[in-house]
């Protein structure tokens, strides 16, 4: 007779009857849990410990079939199979919770703590791969969670921490998930930034009614859905604390630029963990990353040109042909806020760089896709601005000449932003430029940021 993982072993190989199709594996698991969880396959008797059984299988599937990945340099075939494979995991978990639903509501009005857990674990796990595919929040996995919380957490109580597991640690879960800004970070890293979160999450705590060092505030009989803090001082409720994980992740990440890797933490690539927990130490800081400018309102055509080369070209005037024909929702001093609806060509993906200007405009500014979100008809962007006036400039670093994207004009003793292809720009090695009618030795500075086909440096003009 087989056991339950002889049953969800979907991945293992063509000779036993099964599919190395990551995706189409996830769809039987979830296929298959979604028939045991039926009154007439489940035992009468030890409920609980065959339904946690079942979870584990399922989610073991998900976690052993998501297709490799490394932070630089995906082809678009491998980009293509990662959200192909992510947006399956959605739906299977979306269909999971269904039927966890469903038959929760055929069992009597008092649960089993461990049905309760489990249902809670569900629905985080939505919340969980819905930020991941840039969905927006299911307002239906809140409310459960919202609920469940309410009934397991004691009244009297003034904090809650996460490291007790529970229904508790699922919802502070679901929390520190939606404060992460995934839609702000590369969506391939999504799955890299939670699995952190899940390290550091026995250092997270909820308290009560306690605004200062706070990002987020809960309130579950009114939204169980968090909202920064910033936006609700005045409302009670929950507000969740990351301070104290806030020191680990600092630990955490001198260990990574050290080489080490937790085994927690193993099977993932080093330089992607950093980012991810770079990304972590800035949206979970005392002062996390605010809008800096006012918005303003705007209904207008944005023409976009994405990607290194497309918009090279476009300032070699080799192309004057935009991508894509976005509508503008929002402008300010730091960026431009846009909607792409979904016959507008392929979604955009956080840090990929474009060119931009409204559709009357004159001139092209250079940014960077900073945020994304998808609903049932578009996907909003955030794109940060770079420069308003952005150059193409021969440069020389010794060896050869190419042209770079400047983000700022060549002044002595400012610095200035250069974007260049990947590995085109030696480690450690000066540029020089002929600017102002002179020739200006551009000195490397500390720090390099990747994306897709293209590296931002800074340097300081001698």
């Amino acid at each position: 007779m087989k056991g339950r993982g002889d049953i969800f072993d979907f991945t293992v190989g063509e000779t036993q009857g099964v599919t190395r199709d990551p995706s189409v594996s996830v769809k039987a698991a979830a296929q298959v849990l979604c028939v045991q969880l039926r009154p007439e396959h489940l035992p009468s008797s030890n409920l609980s410990f065959e339904i946690a059984g079942c979870l584990d299988d399922f989610f073991d599937v998900v976690a052993r079939s998501e297709p490799s990945i490394t932070p630089v340099g995906d082809g678009a075939d491998r980009l293509l199979a990662w959200r192909l494979w992510s947006e399956t995991v959605r739906l299977a978990v979306g269909e999971v919770f269904s039927a966890y639903q469903a038959f929760v509501a055929g069992l009597p009005d008092h649960l089993p703590t461990d049905v309760s857990i489990g249902l809670a674990r569900v629905a985080t796990e939505v919340v969980r791969w819905d930020l991941i595919v840039r969905q927006a929040p299911d307002p239906n996995a809140w409310a459960v969670l919202g609920q469940l919380f309410l009934d397991f957490v004691d009244p009297t109580a003034v904090e809650v921490a996460s490291a007790g597991g529970g229904v508790t640690s699922e919802y502070i879960r679901a929390i520190a998930y939606h404060s992460a800004a995934l839609d702000q970070f590369p969506q391939m890293g999504g799955v890299t930034i939670c699995r952190v979160i899940d390290a550091v999450l026995p250092f997270i705590a909820l308290k009560k009614d306690l605004i200062d060092g706070a990002l987020y505030l809960v309130n579950p009989p009114v939204s169980a859905i968090p909202v920064r803090v910033s936006r609700a001082l005045a409302s009670p409720g929950w507000c969740y604390h990351a301070e104290v994980g806030g020191e680990y992740l600092a630990e955490l990440y001198g260990q990574l630029v050290r080489g080490s890797i937790p085994h927690v933490l193993g099977g993932r690539d080093i330089r992607l963990l950093r980012d991810a927990v770079a990304h972590l130490r800035r949206h979970w800081s005392r002062r996390p990353p605010v809008r800096r400018f006012r918005r303003h309102t705007v209904d207008a055509k944005l023409l976009v040109v994405r990607g290194y080369d497309s918009v090279k070209d476009l300032f070699e005037a080799k192309a004057e042909v935009a991508n894509g024909a976005w509508r503008i929702t929002d402008l300010s001093r730091g960026g431009v806020g846009a909607l792409v609806y979904h016959d507008e060509g392929s979604i955009p993906e956080a840090g990929e760089l474009l060119a931009f200007r409204p559709h009357d405009g004159v001139s092209w500014h250079l940014g960077l896709v900073r945020r994304v979100r998808q609903s049932s008809e578009a996907t909003e962007v955030g794109i940060e601005s770079l420069s308003i006036r952005p150059e193409l400039v021969r440069a020389d670093d010794g060896l050869v000449a190419v042209d770079l994207l400047f983000c700022d004009p060549v002044l002595r003793g400012e610095a200035v932003r250069v974007v260049a292809p990947v590995n085109v720009l030696r480690q450690g090695a000066p540029l020089f430029v002929n600017a102002e009618g002179r020739m200006s030795k551009l000195k490397p500075l500390e720090g390099v940021m990747y994306g897709k086909g293209y590296e931002l440096r800074v340097y300081q003009v001698l």
